[in-house]
């Protein structure tokens, strides 16, 4: 059977390639061609612009480059610190005239220098040589202000050795206590020029002469005093002797004085206490310093002297924490005392007593306590602990004391209110009022703790009373005055009583007026006089002036006037003597005397 044929399969037809026009591309890339160009030139032009990174000034050296080297160099020479400012110098001091920078960095280096030079000074002026020369002396060869740093430190060696010549001098005159060739030797420091000498030194040595010379008139003092031989004086000499400074050249002798008296007031001591005057011998030995070195009487003396101190202390009428410390200070001392001294009977008997005073204070330390909550009956609960203290116990005066005090708490916290009411009624100003507040105050009764402060109020209270009383009388007194009625004036403040408020005021007005009526008065008489002496009537004068008596407001200036003419008219009367005994030598003929006198001085141009 033959095969047949495959049949063809159908063919599909292919899709068409549409090609696109390329008119777009050409634009599109020379556009972007010219972007990235541009953006190529910025990138180097920033790059060329670019300001190069500064060096590292920390470890720059001579062997960096000479840019490097000039541009820390005045970044450091703008630096206050000296160190920076030599390393400035250093960079840049070697380079010469024909160095291609050397214009650029010769201001650095000037400028450079001279703050140095500056630093030096001032260390120089702090007192502080060799680091002023040191200093000074790291401005290097060849540059421009090496010479005048040379110069200053040559200055200021020859300065240093100069002050330090004075104040040995000083030094030497302190030691021998020749005070003004001290004070003579130190005026030099002041032709210097260094603050350090001038300013530091100069007071360090005048405050040296001032306590050295302080030190050895305390000394002195003591020793005159010790060389009376009364043994309080000697006391008196320990204590000024002292207070020596301990850095003062008279604490040496000082040491030795205090040393050999306080042997002497320790004998005088026992002597005290062998005699039975215990009292006289604590006293004198409290004045003694402690010593190691003594013997153990000694110290057992000055322990039980310094018990005695510490209890005394303790006295004050106030009971407070410090004497409840004194008394117990003062026991523990005591105990310290052995067994086998001469003290230890007296520390025994003394040390009961403290601290019989010591269990008293405890009590009246807490009821002083209670009583601080400042209520009624906080402090009569005070009171009644107070009485717990009997009256063999050697704190009842204290508790006695106490107790007063807080029953006069007591009355013025019960009596009070009356004075604020009273004060309240006065307020008002009105007679009525005043007396109301009178009457108030008045309850508080004789003895109470608030009844002085009630008087005092009272007699205030009784003044305005008065015043209100009596000031229309003052009032119409003025008015008179100022009609130039005066002596009604006088008479209208007479009628204000001595015991009144306003009399003192009264009188000095009527004082005035009384004085202004005199002048009135006797004025014209003195002006008339006056004019009677200008005149030449001097008798006239002398007898018219004479009228105002003593007393008047005029008579002071009265009498002075008449002493001056009766002197002027002595001196008349003498020259008329003179000239009545020359005529009657050449004639003969004699005068009344007393009627040229007379006529010389009523007559007198």
């Amino acid at each position: 059977m033959a095969r047949s044929s495959p049949t063809p399969l159908p063919r599909t037809p292919r899709p068409r390639i549409r090609l696109v026009p390329l008119g777009w591309f050409w634009p599109l890339f020379w556009g972007g061609l010219m972007v990235g160009s541009g953006a190529v030139g910025l990138w180097a032009l920033a790059w060329l612009t670019q300001i190069p990174p500064l060096p590292d000034c920390t470890e720059i050296s001579r062997f960096s480059s000479d840019s490097d080297r000039l541009i820390c160099a005045e970044t450091q020479m703008q630096s206050a610190s000296p160190q920076d400012l030599i390393q400035a110098i250093a960079l840049i001091a070697d380079w010469r005239d024909s160095h291609p920078l050397y214009e650029d960095a010769l201001p650095i280096l000037t400028e450079a220098s001279q703050r140095l030079l500056q630093r030096a000074t001032a260390t120089m002026h702090g007192g502080d040589l060799e680091r002023a020369v040191e200093l000074a002396n790291a401005i290097p060869l060849e540059t421009p202000l090496r010479a005048k740093a040379q110069g200053a430190i040559w200055n200021w060696r020859q300065e240093w050795e100069q002050a330090q010549a004075i104040e040995t001098t000083v030094t030497a005159a302190i030691a021998a206590q020749n005070w003004s060739q001290a004070q003579d030797s130190l005026q030099q420091l002041k032709s210097l020029d260094s603050d350090y000498w001038l300013a530091t030194r100069f007071g360090e040595l005048e405050q040296a002469i001032d306590q050295e010379r302080a030190a050895w008139s305390q000394l002195k003092q003591a020793r005159a005093l010790a060389d009376s031989g009364d043994p309080e004086e000697l006391g008196e000499a320990l204590t000024l002797a002292q207070q020596v400074r301990l850095t003062s050249a008279a604490w040496g002798e000082a040491k030795r004085d205090i040393d050999r008296w306080s042997h002497n007031l320790l004998l005088y001591s026992f002597q005290r206490w062998e005699l039975g005057d215990i009292d006289g011998a604590v006293a004198a030995v409290q004045k003694v310093p402690p010593d190691p070195t003594l013997a153990p009487e000694a110290q057992d003396l000055i322990l039980f002297s310094h018990a005695q101190r510490l209890a005394a202390q303790a006295t004050t009428q106030h009971p407070t924490y410090l004497q409840l410390f004194y008394l117990m200070e003062a026991i523990r001392a005591a105990e310290t005392i052995a067994s086998g001294s001469p003290f230890y009977a007296a520390a025994q008997d003394s040390q009961a007593d403290w601290y019989a005073q010591l269990m008293d204070l405890r009590m009246l330390k807490l009821a002083d306590a209670i009583a601080g909550l400042g209520q009624p009956w906080a402090f009569r609960y005070a009171t009644d602990l107070a009485l717990t203290v009997q009256p063999e116990r050697p704190r009842r005066i204290q508790a006695q004391t106490l107790i007063a005090h807080w029953q006069a708490e007591i009355e013025r916290s019960q009596d009070r209110p009356y004075l604020i009411r009273a004060n309240r009624l006065a307020q008002a100003g009105t007679i009525p009022a005043l007396r109301a507040a009178i009457t108030e105050a008045s309850t508080i009764a004789l003895g109470r703790a608030l009844r002085l402060e009630a008087q005092t109020r009272i007699a205030t209270w009784l003044s305005q009373i008065e015043v209100i009383q009596d000031q229309p009388i003052l009032t119409e007194a003025n008015t008179l005055a100022a009609a130039g009625k005066l002596r009604e004036a006088i008479e209208a403040v007479g009628k204000i009583q001595p015991d009144r408020a306003l009399y003192d005021q009264a009188q000095t007005m009527a004082q005035d007026w009384t004085r202004t009526l005199q002048i009135r008065e006797d004025g014209p008489i003195l002006a008339q006089a006056k004019e009677l002496a200008y005149q030449g009537s001097l008798t006239a004068a002398i007898n018219l002036a004479s009228q105002i008596g003593s007393g008047r407001a005029l008579y002071g200036e009265a009498r002075n006037a008449i002493a001056l003419w009766q002197a002027e008219r002595d001196y008349i009367w003498s020259l008329e003597d003179s000239s009545t005994a020359a005529s009657g030598e050449g004639s003969g003929d004699t005068a009344d005397e007393g009627g040229s006198q007379n006529s010389a001085a009523d007559d007198f141009p």
